[in-house]
């Protein structure tokens, strides 16, 4: 079986990998956001994030408080750089099933609904309307 894309990766692919890897090396990073809240007279920071669909917070002390914040910020930008990669490799992968069958795939917009069945509305949903 014949494969479906080249192996080597395109220019703007590495250079978005590239991004990335420097990125890592930097430093550590962490999932989540800090933020500041102030309590009596010391404030206080805590880092918020969601695991298992539920909010959690863990204290950071202020002393750590500008190193998890460069953690927090490297994560974000891991995140987009990774949603850019992603969004090449896709278009890569459409432009490469259109050049060996000759038809246009349609790729469904990042963000954009699939098109099938609505789910049935909820009771929520139905006391709303």
């Amino acid at each position: 079986m014949r494969p479906m894309i080249k192996k080597r990766m395109s220019a703007p692919y590495r250079e978005v990998s590239s991004r990335l890897k420097r990125l890592l090396s930097e430093g550590g990073v962490i999932e989540g956001s800090l933020y500041r809240a102030d309590r009596g007279n010391t404030p206080r920071h805590q880092l918020s994030d969601r695991a298992t669909g539920r909010f959690r917070n863990i204290y950071v002390p202020a002393d750590f408080a500008p190193l998890v914040s460069d953690w927090s910020a490297r994560w974000a930008e891991a995140k987009r750089l990774m949603k850019e990669m992603s969004e090449i490799a896709r278009s890569e992968l459409v432009a490469a099933i259109t050049e060996r069958t000759g038809r246009k795939t349609v790729a469904t917009p990042a963000g954009a609904r699939a098109a099938g069945p609505r789910k049935r509305p909820t009771a929520k949903r139905r006391l709303r309307s």
